[in-house]
């Protein structure tokens, strides 16, 4: 009987991390249609080519504000901010409150999730991992 057991544990185990790795690999696929996020914090979000806080890397677009608008579909970590962490969103487009709007198709923008919402969506995990 103890092997019994023992064999009932390991499949329970192996069913268990097969449950979770199937959920983590379902995570690690970007939004396939980008969702829309408002910029919620009293932080100026800069647009970036890449995800770091760099002035090279600054696409040079007006940063968003408090109402603007964001399109992301999933998040990465990348350059650290001072203190307020490394976790950046992939963006697709972003729109300004007085109407103006830019969007990419080919090359993905990055904007500081912490800046954005708070990272609120990265927290709530409603944009998965890159």
């Amino acid at each position: 009987m103890p092997g019994g057991i023992t064999k009932a544990v390991i499949a329970a185990v192996i069913a268990a991390a097969a449950a979770v790795a199937s959920t983590t690999s379902a995570q690690a696929t970007p939004l396939s249609d980008p969702i829309w996020d408002q910029v919620s914090t009293g932080n100026h979000v800069g647009v970036y080519s890449q995800p770091y806080d760099t002035p090279a890397n600054n696409l040079g677009y007006a940063p968003l504000s408090k109402g603007d608008y964001l399109k992301i579909d999933c998040w990465i970590a990348g350059g650290q901010v001072g203190n307020a962490g490394d976790v950046w969103y992939r963006t697709w487009q972003v729109e300004y409150a007085n109407g103006s709007s830019w969007a990419t198709v080919t090359n993905p923008w990055w904007t500081f999730a912490p800046y954005v919402d708070g990272a609120l969506y990265f927290h709530r995990n409603v944009v998965p991992p890159c």
